[in-house]
């Protein structure tokens, strides 16, 4: 945020807000000043100006009885012994109106390592800055500050809770070096797994012992190691059937996908959800960059969103997980942890400070995302370049959280799979392929991966016998236990005219 003082007519008019605090203060400094400094401190920064008064929602300029006293006041108590534990930059102006002078100080967001910014030496005595208000900070807010603020990353640190022996996925760890060994050339590929980790920092001796990092079980780690160190899951992942600001219908998803492995396997398992419900069909997936060969347009947009998510999320937060949603009109990504550093500097090019370095370096070095200061501008460029809306992103210093939102993705799900090939539907091309024979209601869905009955029997069993491309086994017990379903001739001519069709492209 700039600190230059805006007119006072313009933020009279827009009020009091994130960035703005009113406080009349004609005779003296109010106490409560100080938990304004702190609350934007904490926060993005924002405005203090003094001689403006509140009447129900309007806002008058009463000017300050005595500016000199009330800004060595406020200075000099800001900067005294104990009151505030960190310094705290700060911008003074003064401004004339209708004769009346009013007071206006910008207070600076603190860097990271000097957060949180408290009162009084005590802690307790946190703020942050919410809508047009300071509240005063909780204790999972201020965890979350100290967490960000220390020296040593939450990635770098030794974990000890499961034996090495114990600790590591080896079919994870397969994947992760094929793919190394692809990008990376002039590196022994037989190397024994220890070592490549132990030279990439993944695994550290101790007192003569091979101990893993973090970043190492967060990687590589087996499903117990990945438990022990992670009490919630990596990834949340929802499929919705109805619009991003529609009311939630009764059947709250279509399909969810709960990633409680390592970091290789929850992208693993996202990958092939994300493929299954985009609609065009694919080939298969390029070794070297993660790629799709034929890939649906704007995969490379998602897969950076997603990796984004996975590489600075804040894993040190166990009440919060990440969270990715598809809508009917675009995708939604929420990262518990807001951008690690300034949130000014998004867009430009160069390095930028990680949350968790390790692990966003060990993604790097196999091309799984964007070099440092690129994705975003990466993301914005190619997914405008496909004709959609630009993306939004929100850092919200105050709940210290990150959520970008892909508008108007392929119609999305429930959209999405309504691609019509010649007669059928997206759904009822996808139901035919799984047919083999007679099967049960319950077969289909489970080939399918549709959790969902109603919305199964809706959107794909019922359209398919409508068409007259599959039909009963028992036609007049239609709720018998016994009951199977199977393809007739013409859902049959179908299922071989999608199979051509997809070899084709």
């Amino acid at each position: 945020m700039t600190n230059l003082f805006p007119s006072l007519t313009s933020l009279l008019g827009s009020g009091e807000w994130a960035d703005t605090e009113f406080k009349a203060a004609r005779g003296a400094l109010p106490k409560s000043a100080f938990e304004t400094v702190s609350a934007f401190a904490n926060t993005k920064g924002g405005w203090l100006v003094l001689g403006i008064a509140q009447h129900g929602k309007d806002f008058e300029v009463c000017g300050v009885s005595n500016p000199d006293k009330l800004q060595n006041d406020f200075l000099s108590v800001l900067h005294a012994d104990g009151k505030v534990n960190h310094d705290v930059e700060v911008t003074e102006h003064r401004q004339q109106h209708d004769g009346k002078t009013v007071l206006a100080f910008h207070i600076a967001e603190n860097q990271r390592t000097r957060k949180p910014v408290y009162l009084d030496g005590d802690i307790r005595r946190t703020f942050i800055r919410k809508g047009s208000g300071d509240y005063r900070a909780q204790q999972a807010d201020i965890e979350r500050m100290l967490r960000d603020s220390a020296a040593d990353r939450w990635d770098g640190e030794i974990f000890t809770r499961v034996a090495l022996e114990e600790a590591l996925d080896p079919s994870s760890l397969r994947w992760y070096r094929n793919r190394f060994h692809a990008n990376n050339q002039g590196f022994d590929e037989r190397q024994p797994d220890l070592d490549f980790l132990y030279d990439w920092g993944y695994v550290v001796k101790e007192g003569g012992v091979l101990l893993p990092t973090r970043a190492g079980i967060t990687l590589f780690g087996s499903l117990r190691a990945v438990r022990n160190l992670l009490p919630r899951p990596i990834l949340d992942v929802r499929f919705l059937g109805y619009g991003s600001k529609e009311e939630k219908p009764e059947t709250r998803w279509i399909d969810r996908l709960v990633c409680e492995g390592n970091i290789l396997q929850s992208w693993q398992q996202l990958l092939a959800k994300y493929l299954f419900f985009m609609p065009k069909p694919f080939k298969d997936i390029d070794p070297a960059t993660l790629e799709r060969r034929d890939a649906p347009p704007g995969f490379r947009v998602f897969r950076e969103a997603a990796v984004i998510l996975l590489i600075h999320q804040d894993y040190g937060d166990h009440s919060r997980k990440a969270v990715i949603q598809f809508f009917s009109d675009g995708i939604s990504l929420w990262n518990p942890g807001d951008v690690f550093g300034s949130a000014d500097r998004l867009m430009e090019p160069g390095e930028k400070e990680a949350r968790n370095p390790a692990i966003a370096m060990a993604l790097r070095r196999i091309a799984m995302c964007e070099q440092a200061g690129t994705g975003l501008r990466m993301m914005q460029r190619e997914w405008q370049a496909l004709g959609h809306a630009v993306p939004v992103y929100e850092n919200d210093r105050a709940h210290k959280a990150f959520e970008m939102f892909l508008p108007d993705v392929s119609r999305a799900i429930g959209e999405v799979t309504r691609e019509v090939t010649g007669e059928v539907t997206g759904e009822v091309g996808r139901l035919l392929q799984v047919f083999k024979g007679e099967v049960s209601r319950r077969e289909i869905q489970e080939a399918l991966a549709l959790k969902h009955e109603d919305y199964f029997r809706k959107v794909y069993l019922k359209p398919a016998i409508e068409a007259g491309m599959v039909e009963m086994t028992l036609p007049d017990k239609p709720q018998s236990r016994f009951q199977r379903y199977r393809l007739t001739e013409k859902g049959e001519r179908m299922k071989a005219a999608l199979r051509a069709k997809s070899k084709e492209i």
